[in-house]
């Protein structure tokens, strides 16, 4: 794991050029998130935990990135009601974060253990995995300070070729430190994508390049292999 956050922060510029190439993610998955990160932007956060249209968004958005399929299968969101309420219950814990940024904090900020509270409490999806679900809806709504994670990049990223390690919901707290680093020795590489493409916020550009790594190394392969 350090030896891959090592290379991806010495090569960072490099993997996200690689991700901008690849362009892998399009239509729904892009445009979804984006109007959800918009509206985020122009009326804040207190006042879209208010929204029904920034919900719908979201919800389109979560879809649209893998997190509910047909038939039978635990990949499932809630009802979009139980959706808004998990979240909206939340909104205080939320609101604590206030504006802070990934490339602001120290490593050993006690808000590593805040946000995976957040994850723990949060209930939108039907399956037990829920530091993909709701890593993910956080991210919507705390851009700049939680990346989105899941098992096809994030996971296969930091722990070596599998995407499913036994301890899966005690990740957070032992990749998130490894984020924090990352967006304080890249933080003028990822101030100058944002605005660009899928870089929508620090963390984005964070966890682009972490696919551009995955991408480049071809760890899906090599995962295969073993």
């Amino acid at each position: 794991m350090n030896k891959r956050v090592k290379e991806l922060i010495e090569n960072f510029d490099d993997f996200v050029e690689y991700f901008d190439k690849a362009s892998i993610f399009s239509g729904p998955s892009l445009y979804f998130h984006k109007k959800a990160v918009e509206i985020l932007r122009k009326d804040g956060l207190s006042n879209v935990l208010e929204s029904d249209q920034f919900f719908e968004y979201l919800y389109a958005t979560l879809a649209s990135w893998g997190l509910h399929r047909m038939g039978k299968t635990n990949t499932k969101l809630v009802d979009f009601d139980k959706f808004k309420e998990s979240i909206t219950s939340q909104k205080e814990r939320f609101l604590t974060f206030g504006n802070k940024r990934i490339t602001e904090i120290s490593i050993d900020n006690s808000i590593t253990t805040h946000l995976r509270k957040l994850i723990e409490n949060l209930k939108i999806g039907e399956g037990e995995t829920k530091i993909v679900f709701n890593s993910k809806a956080i991210h919507h709504l705390l851009p700049d300070l939680m990346p989105p994670i899941d098992r096809q990049y994030t996971l296969l990223f930091f722990y070596n070729y599998s995407p499913s390690p036994p301890y899966i919901e005690d990740c957070f707290s032992e990749i998130y430190p490894k984020f924090i680093s990352i967006a304080i020795q890249r933080k003028d590489s990822i101030h100058k994508k944002i605005g660009k493409g899928f870089h929508t916020s620090e963390t984005k550009v964070i966890d682009n390049a972490i696919v551009g790594y995955v991408l480049k190394k071809d760890l899906k392969r090599q995962k295969r292999k073993k």
